[in-house]
Parts: structure tokens; sequence; C-alpha cells
């Protein structure tokens, strides 16, 4: 690659957890695991440790296992080189994804929005957390964060556009206190 790119460039499909059997192939802990985009792409960039080189590499294989999916990449072709491998994300480029319909987003588009409630500023979305209960916004706080689920009840709005979420009804939400 000639240029570094933007943390939120990278749209990360899942994590590598450990090899499977000893021929290289990897199981991968999926993040959405209702998307069959690992199957259908022939390449992926490995992302590893801080301030490594997201490194572009082909997929010789991919399918689901009963909990992971199974994938096998180009230059992998032992237990060892698998292990190397741990804990590594495979990403795609943000301009990879598909196109999305008017008010569909992707979670990555929510990162680094302002969060407003009674059109007041109230701190920065920093993550989405998927919770087995719901997905929530970290939104950011001078004071700490609040974990605000992303449901009818407390989200208003999304607009990417305007770089910005509406929330509402966040008095029963608590404030989680910076350590």
């Amino acid at each position: 690659m000639s240029k570094r790119a933007e943390p939120l460039s990278w749209i990360e499909l899942g994590v590598i957890a450990r090899p499977q059997g000893v021929k290289g192939e990897l199981r991968v802990h999926v993040f959405n695991p209702d998307s069959t985009m690992l199957e259908e792409l022939a390449e992926v960039f490995l992302i590893g440790e801080a301030g490594e080189e997201p490194a572009l590499v082909g997929i010789q294989s991919a399918r689901r296992g009963p909990k992971a999916a199974l994938v096998r990449l180009e230059g992998v072709s032992s237990r060892e080189d698998a292990d190397a491998l741990r804990g590594y994300t495979l990403c795609v480029p943000r301009s990879a994804l598909p196109e999305l319909d008017e008010g569909e987003y992707y979670h990555a588009d929510l990162i680094g929005l302002e969060a407003f409630e009674r059109g007041e500023s109230i701190g920065t979305v920093v993550d989405v957390l998927d919770y087995p209960s719901a997905e929530c916004l970290k939104v950011q706080r001078p004071d700490g964060f609040l974990e605000v689920p992303m449901l009818p009840k407390w989200l208003d709005r999304v607009d990417v556009d305007a770089g910005k979420v509406l929330l509402k009804g966040l008095d029963d939400i608590p404030l989680q206190k910076l350590r």
C-alpha cells in the first residue's frame, strides 16, 4: 500500500481465533454471522498489532463451520503459520462494501457522530457494542460514557450525512464513570 488508510476506512469482518487442523486452515470468529462476504471475496486485508501495516492476502477458500468461518489464506500452509495469525483481524476497505438503501447505514458509519438529546450535544459515538439483548451506541461524554440501546425508546434518528445521532429518554441510562 502506498499510504496508510484512516482507521475508520477499514471494516472488520472477523478475527482469527485459532488454527483449524494441521494444513493452515483458520477458524475465524465472524462479527456478522449472517454475512456471506468472506465466502464471496477473493482477497482480504490482515491487520495485526497497532502500527503494523495491513497486508493484502488472497482467500483460497472460505466456508461456514458450526461455530465459526473456516478460511484458507494464500501463504498459510501449516498449523504453525495459522497459529502465528491468531488475533489478526480480517478487514476490507469501506469502499468494498455494497451500497446501502436510503436510511441504511453500517455500524462503522456511526463512529465519530455527534450525539444529541433535546437539541443539545451530549457527546460523541465512539463504538457500537453488540450485546445479545441489543446493539448499543457507546457515547463518550466528558465525565464518562453512556451505553444507549439502539432501540426506538432511545434512538430517535441517525443522520450520517449531517454527522449526528438524535437520542431521547436517556434519564434511565446510567452514566458510566471514567476510572
